[in-house]
This record gives C-alpha cells, structure tokens and sequence, in this order.
C-alpha cells in the first residue's frame, strides 16, 4: 500500500529563523550552495537540487515533481537558529521545503538497475596507505576523476555511484585503507579516446562494476508549488 508523506515538519523541529527565496538568474550559468553554521545560501539553486540535499539523495533516487522541477532557479538565503550547527541544514531545508514551496511526497521501493563493485580476475592492486598517510584521509571526485588517499572501499563506492549515475554496492570484501587516482571519459559526452569509460579505469585497481538489479528507495514527489519571492 502506498502511503502519503506530506513534508509538513513537527514544529519541534529546527528550522531556519529568516528565509530570503528570489528569483534566479537565467543568464548565469552559474550555480552555487555555502552550508555553513550561520546559515545556507543558494545561487541559481532548481528545486531539484533542493530536495536532493534536503534528503541526501542520488539522482536516481528521485522521481515525479512539477515541470519547472529541474529548470527554475532560485536564490535562497536562509539564516539558522542560535545553536544550529552544519549537519542540521539538511533538516532545516526539509522544513523550508514543505514551508514554502508546499513540497508533498512519498516514498517507494523500485527494482532498478546497479552495479557490484566485484574484485576482478587477478585479484585487487589496490596500493595500501601508510600508517602517516592514514592520518591524512582524503577523497575527490568529477566527472572524469576519482581520487582517494588513504581511503576506504566504502569511499570509493561513494564517488563510483555519482560517475556511474545507478546504485553501487561492495562485495569485494576489502577491508583496509589504499590509495587511488583514476582518470576516465565521462559517460555523458563526447568519447574520449585517451580515456577509457569508468567502468574500463576501475579495471586499473584490480576491480570490475558487474550490472545487477537490486531494489532502491525512491522519493517521489506528488506536489510541489512555486514560492512566492520575498
């Protein structure tokens, strides 16, 4: 049975004392988010990316919604609470959601395609960090790059979901922390022929990405109003 979650918060619940939502602007293409103790500020932010930082979603994880979902923009200025902290913004933001732009939704459980992270014939060469280096953990990731120092198989699953754009588990059974920089052609775009896809790079460690099917939480929203600018 489906059930209706409205997100309509508790009113215990911490939320931002003053929010500033504007238009965007169209002939910028740039667009930007600074979290920070004081506060959350958005430039040329789609409600889309709203709802994904809200509810610390992929894109995969994320369905229905108005059309305007991912084009308008919007400059968001919010300001938190005295004892708000960073790891509150997204709880904060989930109020802002249902507050101003009337977001209601509902969740489900879909069979989508993914991919297990498997070692590969031959076995890993995954070059283990030292013990100075386990000090200084450190991972990046783009669309053509993956980096970790001193990181973890659970890290690199992280940034292998954002290239791959589907569901990532581990089954290799790793445990440990190692160091690694792959440089790949993004999926999207045109082919580069220097590069290999990320699916041919993770190869380079020793690993492979097997597609699998597997069931994944998806938050579907069912209504979602424009917010009046202030």
């Amino acid at each position: 049975m489906r059930v209706l979650v409205l997100a309509l918060l508790a009113a215990a619940q911490v939320q931002f004392d003053v929010v500033s939502i504007k238009p965007g602007e169209p002939s910028s293409p740039e667009s930007s988010v600074y979290p920070a103790p004081h506060g959350l500020r958005m430039k040329n932010a789609t409600l889309k990316s709203m709802v994904r930082m809200a509810y610390e979603l992929n894109e995969y994880q994320l369905d229905g919604g108005p059309k305007w979902l991912d084009s308008a923009l919007f400059n968001v200025d919010a300001k938190s609470p005295a004892g708000a902290t960073v790891r509150q913004i997204p709880e904060m933001l989930q109020a802002l959601l249902a507050e101003r732009f009337k977001l209601e939704f509902h969740r489900e459980t879909r069979t989508l395609p993914e991919y297990a992270l498997v070692a590969a014939k031959g076995g890993p060469k995954l070059p283990a960090a030292s013990e100075a280096e386990k000090r200084l953990t450190s991972t990046s990731s783009g669309d053509r790059m993956i980096k970790g120092r001193a990181a973890r198989i659970s890290d690199l699953v992280h940034m292998l979901i954002a290239v791959a754009g589907a569901p990532v588990v581990d089954r290799t059974g790793i445990e440990g922390q190692y160091n690694f920089s792959l440089e790949f052609a993004p999926l999207l775009g045109a082919p580069d022929d220097r590069l290999p896809d990320v699916f041919g790079a993770v190869q380079q460690l020793g690993l492979k990405l097997e597609p699998i099917k597997g069931p994944v939480e998806v938050l579907v929203i069912d209504k979602a109003e424009m917010p009046a600018a202030n």
